[in-house]
């Protein structure tokens, strides 16, 4: 009787050490799926206080801040921080984990483009949709 029970349990031990990896496996998943959705809310975020601030930048200047070469990247953060919103690289008012953006001008006066960044090619990752954000408000996200 003592053996049968000894294997009971251990079946039983079996089954919960099956359902709780099931769970974390699940939960796993889940939590990957809203970190990479936080990401995303937060550049979005972003895109609208770049065009927030364009609107001043604007009132005051005359004309929008445009970058050079408008490719998402860690240079062009940096500069929108420093020469939009006039921040200094201690504290950025953009500083996204896992995106780029930048500004370029557009028909109705400018566009702030962000993507998903991959950190180990320097560049947007590939098939990933382009986020905008324009002048106007027309966005795709």
């Amino acid at each position: 009787m003592q053996k049968n029970f000894r294997g009971f349990t251990l079946i039983e031990l079996l089954v919960v050490v099956a359902i709780i990896g099931a769970l974390a496996a699940i939960g796993t998943l889940a939590y990957t799926g809203y970190v990479g959705g936080a990401k995303k809310s937060a550049a979005t975020n972003a895109m609208q206080q770049i065009a927030l601030q364009e609107q001043e930048y604007e009132s005051i200047n005359g004309s929008y801040f445009i970058q050079a070469s408008c490719s998402p990247s860690d240079e062009n953060v940096e500069e929108i921080n420093t020469d939009l919103f006039e921040t200094t690289a201690d504290e950025p008012v953009v500083d996204l984990d896992g995106w780029r953006v930048c500004v370029d001008t557009h028909t109705t006066g400018f566009v702030v483009k962000a993507c998903e960044w991959d950190a180990t090619l320097s560049s947007c990752k590939a098939g990933e949709e382009v986020l905008t954000l324009n002048t106007k408000g027309a966005r795709n996200f």
